[in-house]
């Protein structure tokens, strides 16, 4: 199962100060000690191609308005099985109904038409991954990640201009059926070559504590805990610690 940011999200990269009691780089010194992202084969994620990156299992491209239903349906999934994951591994408990009910497709597809159609900045991006039917318009969207600059944050909350400059993995998920086929991997790729185009020194993610599936992910393309966590407001508590490399 790859993860999906949970409810605090924001397709733009906002921070929610009721959610976040945490820096995202407060684990990241100076040196930048946390391992660089994996290299992957040349030429494999050219995002300006229309058809976007091609690997045998599937491709990656940037999201269009067409691509809204699915993004929602996609996340409400992936959301969802983070979210109870996350929330029985820390409270032997399942998630409330009341938070199941309020993870609803078409709501966080509402939320990403800004983000897709007019994002707020170059820095800003929003890919999707396919299937690999030779006919593009046979593909269908499995999975989503959502990039967004971050920086540094000084004791008082406010952005340390000397910090580490980073872009966040907003959102990261892949539908349940298309797991283990590579998309998370290509998803990730692809933000490590957008964020260095995009001059980021480091990307940063934050991950539901209990769900395996996503920390496996991480660690397969080369990033670490920094030690920061954060704790949702989510049921009884879901705790989210934040992984990071340096790019």
């Amino acid at each position: 199962m790859d993860s999906s940011t949970p409810a605090s999200f924001s397709p733009s990269g906002s921070r929610d100060d009721s959610v976040l009691g945490a820096d995202p780089l407060a684990g990241l010194g100076s040196d930048l000690n946390t391992r660089a992202p994996h290299q992957h084969s040349p030429g494999a994620h050219d995002l300006h191609d229309h058809d976007a990156s091609q690997a045998p299992g599937g491709f990656v491209r940037p999201a269009r308005a067409a691509d809204l239903t699915a993004i929602g349906q996609v996340q409400a999934a992936t959301m969802l099985a983070s979210l109870e994951a996350g929330h029985t591994a820390e409270h032997s408990a399942p998630l409330p109904e009341g938070v199941r009910a309020m993870i609803a497709a078409p709501v966080i597809a509402a939320g990403w038409e800004t983000a897709v159609a007019e994002p707020p900045s170059p820095e800003h991006h929003v890919l999707v991954a396919t299937t690999a039917q030779a006919d593009a318009a046979s593909r269908t969207v499995v999975g989503l990640l959502g990039l967004a600059p971050t920086q540094s944050m000084d004791a008082e909350g406010h952005v340390d201009e000397a910090g580490v400059r980073a872009v966040e993995v907003t959102a990261l998920g892949v539908e349940p059926a298309s797991q283990r086929r590579g998309h998370g991997s290509r998803l990730l790729a692809a933000a490590v070559d957008l964020a260095r185009q995009d001059g980021a020194r480091a990307l940063v993610a934050w991950a539901v504590r209990g769900d395996e599936s996503i920390s496996r992910l991480l660690s397969s393309v080369g990033m670490a805990p920094t030690g920061a966590h954060r704790v949702l407001g989510v049921g009884e508590g879901i705790t989210e610690d934040c992984w990071a490399a340096s790019l």
